[in-house]
């Protein structure tokens, strides 16, 4: 299953971006090899460094060839939202995915129930709804229509499937079919 298979690479490698340090010296792949396995990603030393050298053209990460063995961490050069010492997690808990009020965007998603027992503890917003259906559970929220929420959508691979808005549903459709693709060669 290619989808899937996207689905299960996305996470790993958002789990492996909340795992970089924010400055030098950074984490060695090996390093990173534990932290993932700690959080559920049993994966060679291997794939984390394809992961990283991949992950590295997209988003501001530094590899510190001072010594072996190489530290990654974030740039502090990053642009806007991502500069300085950029820790993922502190810019999470700021809540970039909720909307400005009276701006945003209704997000509709089938979620799993695990998915669910973590936005109840960490909300995408006050309107949120989260409704029990025979296998998971539908979500109902006014995110912001920006790149955090397609970034958030995208890491959490098989646990989310957005529903409406249509036009989302399509661009993240897409996003997820193109990087399948990849796979496949």
């Amino acid at each position: 299953m290619p989808f899937a298979t996207t689905r299960a690479t996305l996470s790993r490698q958002w789990a492996l971006l909340r795992q970089l340090p924010s400055r030098s010296p950074g984490a060695t792949s090996a390093d990173l090899v534990w932290r993932l396995r700690d959080v559920g990603f049993t994966v060679s030393k291997r794939t984390v460094e394809r992961d990283l050298n991949e992950l590295s053209l997209i988003f501001p990460l530094e590899r510190n060839d001072k010594s072996i063995p190489f530290g990654w961490h974030w740039s502090a050069s990053a642009v806007t939202d991502l500069r300085g010492n950029f820790d993922l997690l502190d810019y999470l808990r700021d809540e970039p995915l909720k909307a400005v009020q009276g701006q945003g965007l209704l997000l509709q998603a089938w979620i799993t129930d695990a998915l669910a027992r973590r936005l109840r503890e960490m909300p995408l917003g006050i309107d949120m709804q989260l409704t029990a259906l025979e296998q998971g559970h539908r979500l109902r929220a006014t995110v912001g229509d920006d790149a955090p929420l397609r970034w958030w959508l995208l890491a959490q691979g098989e646990a989310l499937v957005v529903e409406q808005p249509l036009a989302l549903r399509e661009e993240i459709g897409r996003t997820l079919s193109s990087a399948a693709a990849r796979y496949r060669d």
